[in-house]
């Protein structure tokens, strides 16, 4: 471990993912998701889809991959600054699928520092073959504690 701050992330995760912490769509959207490699900003994970996860058609549902990819992707943030964030920009290309029982690469790393604001992109893998599944680009904001402290100058 390179500082408190992975450390810290990575025990997110892992409480995420055994449902200890977090909201329901979350803990079902990371069930079982493993850490394989972890530096500050940079994040590798396995993760297998389960039957949760699952669409109409029994693919991985677009909407779970997105909120994996924000899990992901913001806590890569966390590691790189030790700042909680919240996301402002969010997009993501949808190139695959995957199928139950399927084995995936979750890569996420921080590209960019600016100030309060810190982007990452976040590349989902079928681990079998790397076929592209999802790319997601993320620019993330400091939370701020206060709402008073940000009033509208509307």
């Amino acid at each position: 471990m390179e500082d408190s701050s992975l450390e810290v992330a990575l025990k997110w995760i892992k409480d995420l993912a055994d449902g200890t912490i977090g909201h329901e769509i979350e803990t079902i959207t990371a069930r079982g998701i493993r850490v394989v490699k972890a530096h500050k900003g940079s994040l590798l994970c396995d993760f297998i889809i389960h039957n949760g996860l699952l669409d109409e058609n029994e693919n991985w549902h677009v909407g779970a991959i997105a909120t994996l990819v924000d899990i992901i992707g913001s806590t890569a943030s966390y590691s790189f600054t030790s700042y909680k964030y919240v996301t402002i920009d969010f997009s993501i290309s949808y190139y695959s699928t995957a199928k139950v029982q399927e084995e995936v690469e979750v890569e996420a790393k921080v590209i960019a520092k600016k100030d309060e604001l810190t982007s990452v992109i976040v590349q989902v893998r079928k681990k079998e073959n790397g076929e592209l599944i999802a790319l997601g680009k993320l620019w993330m904001a400091v939370a701020r504690m206060n709402a008073r402290q940000q009033a509208s100058k509307l």
